[in-house]
């Protein structure tokens, strides 16, 4: 999502003429990312999830004394952020295949606008999903035990790894040049990176040689830190983990879209 920044054409400064620029692509990208069909997987997606997990989990988890909500809901919210960044790669891809970046690159449209724009649609579907899943979770008892401020803290670990996200599939989104085998480098990682976590299991009872995987997954990361930001019984240094790997996630994967965003436009 950051590759736009560095294309090769000059980049406008800041100002009147690149907030327009941003305003236009971002009216496209919305109308496309919020149609009927696009909504399902911000909006319906997570919640069939939600009933789906509710079903299966609430009576296990309940039977070991641990309460849906703050335990599961947090792992509903990063996959729902996980599938906006897929969403959002594909969405490059089909750009990319349209041509849209060369006709850009004639008209007088500053170059970074383009990621900022991107940027902006891929944040705004990480706000809406994740306040739909927190407002039904709500039902099965998840609370912001931290007060607003943890709340809004916690929106915004979600954004960030949603942008975080967005980098990495940008990347793929980029280079890829298959439909299909793009599906698959995008999709085959999603369950591994989702299930060898804390999300729905501890990660002591993980088999001992895969338990520094799980500790260390990017993933367990972001889920603790958001579980720590709604839940008094858990800490919040646990926040700082998945701030550090979103940092380097944009750092590393803004890079690299860069550069295969200087292909695509050569």
């Amino acid at each position: 999502m950051t590759a736009p920044a560095a294309s090769a054409a000059p980049s406008a400064p800041a100002g009147p003429a690149f907030l327009n620029d941003v305003q236009v692509l971002a009216e496209r990208d919305f109308k496309r990312s919020f149609s009927k069909v696009a909504l399902f997987g911000t909006v319906v997606q997570p919640l069939v999830f939600f009933g789906i997990f509710y079903a299966t989990f609430s009576g296990m988890l309940a039977d070991k004394g641990i309460d849906y909500g703050p335990s599961v809901t947090p792992t509903l919210v990063v996959q729902a952020l996980m599938f906006i960044a897929i969403a959002s790669a594909m969405a490059l891809a089909t750009d990319r295949g349209s041509g849209l970046f060369n006709r850009l690159r004639t008209m007088p449209i500053s170059s970074s606008a383009l990621g900022a724009a991107r940027l902006l649609t891929v944040a705004v579907e990480a706000v809406i999903s994740t306040v739909v899943i927190a407002l039904v979770a709500h039902l099965a008892g998840f609370r912001f035990h931290e007060g607003p401020l943890a709340a809004i803290g916690f929106l915004l670990v979600a954004v960030l790894f949603t942008m975080a996200l967005a980098a990495v599939t940008a990347t793929l989104g980029l280079t890829v040049r298959s439909q299909e085998a793009l599906a698959a480098c995008l999709y085959l990682p999603y369950l591994p990176l989702l299930v060898v976590s804390t999300g729905f299991v501890p990660a002591n009872l993980f088999p001992g040689w895969l338990q520094p995987v799980v500790n260390v997954s990017p993933v367990s990361a972001v889920v603790e830190a958001l579980r720590a930001l709604s839940d008094s019984s858990t800490g919040t240094g646990r926040v700082w983990p998945a701030l550090v790997w979103c940092a380097g996630l944009i750092l590393l994967c803004g890079w690299t879209t860069a550069r295969a965003f200087r292909k695509v436009t050569k």
